[in-house]
């Protein structure tokens, strides 16, 4: 198995490594390059959720291929 990728976004919507808004941590093996793709859109579609609730909720997700 290889090593987790982890990506950290800040409000602004870019990657972070200090505080972050969002992060998401993918396990398996994945290609960086897509991983990093499919990052940025869930991180989109985090922004555009309407309930800080549910922001709050799913700011830190973990995605097992």
């Amino acid at each position: 198995m290889s090593a987790p990728l982890r990506f950290a976004f800040s409000a602004d919507g870019r990657l972070a490594d200090g505080p972050v808004e969002m992060s998401i941590t993918y396990v398996g093996r994945v290609n960086r390059k897509r991983a990093e793709a499919d990052a940025r859109r869930r991180f989109e579609e985090w922004c555009r959720q309407p309930s800080s609730l549910a922001r709050r909720w799913s700011k830190d997700q973990v995605v097992v291929s």
